[in-house]
């Protein structure tokens, strides 16, 4: 008997070093994700084949991967991917996949349709604002003081503030300023007054020469590392960058109110996702077994620390908070102040309708109610394109 209990242990040790769970990443870089497999690998002796997947048509080439039944067991993509969970057969994530320690409030970034279809691993990809201790000693909290400073730090080429003026991620905050938000629910909401005092506030700030639209994202990096602006509006994706360039020049704040009210920035991330994850697969409990461990503090470290990236792991986090830099600390405080990137398919309906309407308002003398107006009839008219009912 006591000989048998030994075999049947054996082989469950050769099924467990035997197994294997197949990835694609689409974050890059990803040394980072290299090492926690590698621990993962270590602690538990089931091997996870990872390939990366950064095509530039990331979306259409995972939507094709789909049609041919040929993806991994896990997916690890932008939060947004969760949208087309119908197109690339995701399994909604298991309820006890999901540790205690995951921050709720981030988990939306995995979550439509009303199902989580994504674990979150970190959280982010938020904007705040940038400035340089050289040109700057205690930073504006307000649009209002920026505009007063506005002649004091616009000197020949320096500029006060620069940012990705055009791209539609940079806008939303202004948005929410005004107690607006591009969906109500699953319905696509963009012709609305809060829409129209945003733009309005918005264009106001090019109108007096305040940001240069032409400036990108790029462009406005450039000219806020060699000191060419006082301020940058920003990402923490740049973060690392800033600092090594910058150095103690380096000072993150949180973005200004307007009239009081506060600037809420998108935030999102990269999920891991489950294509036709099914309880008769083979290596289920290792794929949930991977799941969790990404989740745990000894991955999360790794995430934090090797990547840059701000961990999902609440307990994690509020070690960081206690241990870190003041600029760091501000990161982390933006953070708070943020809403999640919906993951609904509709979201790529708004950017399109909203980037339309915004060129027509700015180039193309339409009304601030015209604007808003046409960029509802480009969504309804793409919804309706696209067979959907919302």
């Amino acid at each position: 008997m006591r000989k048998m209990v030994l075999i049947i242990g054996l082989m469950c040790t050769l099924s467990q070093a035997n197994a294997k769970v197949t990835l694609w990443n689409a974050h890059n870089p990803s040394q980072y994700l290299d090492n926690a497999i590698a621990e993962f690998e270590k602690q538990s002796g089931v091997t996870v084949e990872k390939n990366n997947f950064l095509s530039e048509r990331l979306r259409e080439e995972v939507l094709n991967q789909a049609r041919t039944n040929t993806l991994p067991d896990i997916l690890y993509v932008p939060s947004d991917f969760v949208g087309m969970h119908d197109l690339i057969s995701l399994a909604p994530v298991p309820k006890d996949w999901i540790i205690p320690q995951t921050e709720p409030r981030v988990l939306k970034a995995g979550f439509t349709d009303n199902e989580q279809y994504g674990v979150p691993l970190f959280q982010g990809n938020h904007l705040v604002l940038y400035y340089n201790k050289d040109l700057v000693k205690q930073p504006v909290s307000s649009w209002a003081e920026l505009l007063d400073q506005q002649s004091d730090l616009s000197q020949g080429e320096q500029q006060a503030i620069v940012w990705n003026y055009s791209e539609m991620y940079w806008f939303i905050p202004f948005l929410t300023a005004f107690q607006g938000w591009p969906l109500n629910g699953d319905k696509i909401t963009l012709d609305t007054p809060e829409m129209q005092q945003a733009l309005k506030f918005y264009k106001q700030l090019k109108d007096i020469g305040l940001v240069d639209p032409r400036c990108n994202h790029d462009c406005s990096v450039e000219r806020f590392k060699n000191g060419q602006s006082a301020y940058m509006i920003n990402g923490d994706w740049i973060y690392n960058d800033l600092k090594q360039n910058m150095a103690e020049k380096l000072g993150v704040s949180t973005l200004p109110n307007i009239q009081g009210e506060p600037m809420l920035p998108m935030f999102s991330g990269y999920v891991l996702a489950f294509p036709r994850l099914s309880t008769s697969d083979d290596n289920y409990q290792q794929i949930k077994q991977f799941s969790t461990f990404m989740q745990q503090q000894s991955a999360q470290s790794i995430i934090y620390h090797q990547g840059g990236l701000i961990p999902a792991n609440v307990e994690l986090v509020s070690q960081i908070i206690i241990d870190n830099n003041p600029n760091e600390q501000n990161m982390l405080k933006q953070m708070e102040e943020t809403r999640a990137m919906p993951g609904d398919a509709e979201m790529t309906v708004v950017w399109l309708a909203l980037e339309r309407g915004f060129n027509r308002y700015m180039d193309h003398n339409y009304s601030v109610e015209q604007a808003t107006q046409f960029m509802q009839n480009v969504a309804d008219k793409e919804i309706r394109k696209r067979g959907s009912k919302k």
